[in-house]
């Protein structure tokens, strides 16, 4: 600093020293903000606490907003694997390749030259293409678990009405879509120029739009074409749908205090302590089923049976018996009864101490003779219907 600045400052300096009575302040002391200020602040605790019901609001409104994002993301997942079923349709029934295919496999054959399939399955191998190996359905007070790999046929997705050869097939979509689709071969010829985007009719399918992702429900990320539905029937079979068969266990009707047998109140020795046929009827009413009649053992007989000489139906009364007869083929690989020679018990009584069966072998049925035994008869076997 040059002498004229230095001169400059010390006159100033006297002039503030003589504005303050003469007295020099110590300006190198500063309160510390941080510990002496005497601003309002918040308190440990108050901020624990704001942080908790931040905490609480963020748990209850972000599962709504996360729900709502998947909605969201699952309507437009839907929205777009069906405008891309359409157009494949469309421009197959252009082509004229829609129509004519005599299975799903060959049917698929041809789709995939259509739609980016990177994956198919045969019906053996559901869950090799199609993700979840289980899915629900129902109501979320009732739901319904439904194990894919069962989903072998048209049948088996609820669509009777299809041929009961009609197998499935899954596969897998460029963008991850996981399909299970069954073709119809009877599906009819549509006009190429007027009608040509109907024929989505053709195909039943159930499509997961999220692959491997959950929660793998009907109606969420899953959704089924029309005429698909599941039930909880173990053997849909014809316009009835039974359980799988077992043999009952018996139960003690002696006191006349059962309400699966009040009649049979007879002595030990006759066998009321053993009741396999009351056995079966509580095990069909502990599936919310029935033993059925026999008249409605009859009718699963029919469906079951045809002619051994030409393949034709065969109707088959009550108390009929039925020669001369062979397995369809569709029950011949997993019978929903057994053929060996077993008797299934109806719900209806001889007597008190006796009651009706039904015998079905691989090329008969008998509903009349040796129709009924003591209900102590540990030998026979039972299957529910549903009411």
């Amino acid at each position: 600093m040059n002498k004229k600045a230095l001169t400059i400052a010390e006159s100033r300096l006297d002039t503030e020293i003589a504005a303050k009575g003469g007295q020099i302040q110590d300006t190198s002391y500063r309160p510390n903000v941080l510990t002496s200020s005497t601003k309002a602040a918040f308190t440990l605790a108050e901020v624990l606490i704001t942080l908790a019901v931040i905490g609480i609001v963020a748990a209850l409104t972000l599962p709504g907003l996360i729900q709502n994002h998947n909605e969201k993301a699952w309507r437009t997942a839907k929205d777009l694997w069906e405008k891309k079923l359409t157009e494949t349709v469309r421009r197959m029934n252009v082509d004229g390749v829609m129509t004519g295919h005599d299975t799903t496999e060959d049917f698929m054959n041809t789709f995939k030259n259509y739609m980016k399939v990177i994956k198919t399955c045969d019906n053996n191998d559901i869950n090799k293409c199609y993700s979840p190996k289980i899915v629900t359905t129902g109501k979320d007070d009732a739901p319904l678990d439904i194990e894919t790999e069962t989903l072998t046929s048209a049948s088996s997705m609820g669509l009777k009405e299809w041929q009961t050869n009609t197998n499935t097939m899954s596969f897998v979509v460029a963008d991850g879509t996981t399909v299970i689709m069954a073709y119809q071969p009877e599906c009819p010829y549509a006009d190429p120029i007027e009608d040509t985007g109907s024929q989505v009719s053709c195909m039943a399918y159930m499509v997961d739009v999220n692959g491997k992702k959950g929660p793998n429900r009907v109606g969420k990320d899953i959704e089924l074409s029309s005429g698909v539905a599941f039930s909880t029937c173990d053997n849909p079979i014809g316009d009835m749908c039974w359980s799988t068969d077992f043999a009952p266990t018996a139960i003690d009707t002696c006191d006349g205090t059962s309400e699966y047998d009040k009649n049979d109140t007879s002595s030990v020795g006759s066998g009321c302590s053993t009741n396999y046929w009351a056995g079966a009827i509580k095990a069909c009413k502990d599936k919310g089923m029935e033993l059925p009649t026999r008249e409605q053992l009859a009718q699963l007989a029919s469906e079951l049976y045809v002619n051994s000489s030409d393949g034709s139906a065969v109707t088959i009364g009550a108390t009929e018996d039925k020669y001369n007869l062979k397995v369809k083929e569709a029950y011949q690989e997993n019978p929903p009864i057994k053929y060996n020679g077993y008797a299934y018990w109806s719900s209806e009584e001889v007597n008190a101490g006796n009651a009706y069966l039904r015998t079905f072998r691989t090329s008969y049925t008998l509903g009349n003779a040796a129709s009924w035994n003591g209900k102590s008869y540990s030998g026979g076997r039972a299957i529910c219907l549903s009411n």
